[in-house]
């Protein structure tokens, strides 16, 4: 049984490797699906894809849904460097034969001030990205799977262009206290004349009595790899104090932290990214179970 378990994850890795290499090199669009969603998961250093198990788990492995046992309302707010702001809502609903769930990321990028070909004032256009996705997620085994489909606008100024797009995640876990988890983002063609930012994650979590350690391997299509450290310490069973680093970013790189707050079936999460010159960025989360 584990071998043939162990067999069905060695092919799901081998799947999302190969449909990474199909993509091939080339400029990407809507980069604002790099943006990470929660402040759960930014605050952990983006070392998600193995602790993947709440409503934003849309974004980084759907397959994290199959540990929903109510339905949940999950809210984030990012308020991102340059007056970008961001904004996530997803619903989940658990089934008696998987899980459900329905979400939407936009992002507001304000206005920018127009100029001709000679530099001449045009007046003002605003930018946006919205992505709206349905999900869905089961188990087979031990093995937990889920998938993702959207559709993605991008609008600048009038001109608004509109893809399709999807991410398939698997989780395993490997002791009680230990899982591994596997995920490609952004599975889709082009978004225009440019293919969409398709990313390859590899991680593991681990769980001590009341620390968490989780630790992801992130492949972008266009980028060098990079690594994800998180931490999470529960302080009793309403508090927790986060921290996380990642490697090998143009910009992100660096220190994460943030704290969470429980209270019955509510949960109030914040965390603090910084960017360098460019300035912090702080996400706050909501999630309501029901």
């Amino acid at each position: 049984m584990r071998k043939a378990l162990a067999s069905i994850l060695i092919l799901g890795v081998l799947m999302l490797s190969s449909i990474c290499h199909a993509n091939g090199p080339g400029t990407t669009a809507a980069s604002f699906l790099e943006i990470g969603i929660g402040a759960r998961p930014t605050a952990m250093g983006d070392a998600y894809t193995a602790l993947s198990s709440d409503g934003t788990s849309l974004y980084w492995n759907p397959a994290g849904l199959t540990y929903l046992k109510t339905r949940e309302i999950s809210a984030t707010y990012n308020s991102w460097f340059g007056g970008i702001r961001q904004g996530y809502l997803s619903f989940a609903l658990p089934l008696s034969h998987g899980c459900v769930a329905l979400g939407t990321n936009y992002v507001d990028m304000g206005k920018i001030d127009g100029r001709d070909e000679m530099g001449n004032p045009t007046g003002d256009f605003t930018c946006s990205d919205t992505h709206v996705f349905f999900g869905y997620a089961n188990r087979f085994k031990n093995i937990s799977w889920g998938v993702t489909v959207g559709w993605l606008q991008d609008a600048i100024g009038e001109d608004k262009k509109n893809t399709f797009l999807g991410t398939l995640g698997f989780l395993y876990p490997v002791t009680n206290s230990a899982t591994v988890g596997i995920a490609a983002q952004n599975i889709g063609s082009r978004l225009g004349e440019d293919p969409l930012p398709l990313t390859l994650r590899a991680g593991v979590s681990a769980k001590f009595e009341n620390i968490t350690l989780a630790h992801d391997v992130v492949k972008p299509k266009d980028d060098e790899m990079y690594y994800c450290f998180g931490a999470e310490w529960d302080l009793g069973s309403s508090f927790a104090l986060r921290a996380g680093y990642k490697t090998n970013q143009d910009i992100g790189e660096g220190i994460t932290a943030g704290i969470g707050f429980k209270m019955e079936r509510t949960r109030v999460d914040y965390a603090y990214v910084p960017y360098g010159d460019l300035g912090s960025t702080h996400r706050i989360s909501f999630g309501i179970k029901f």
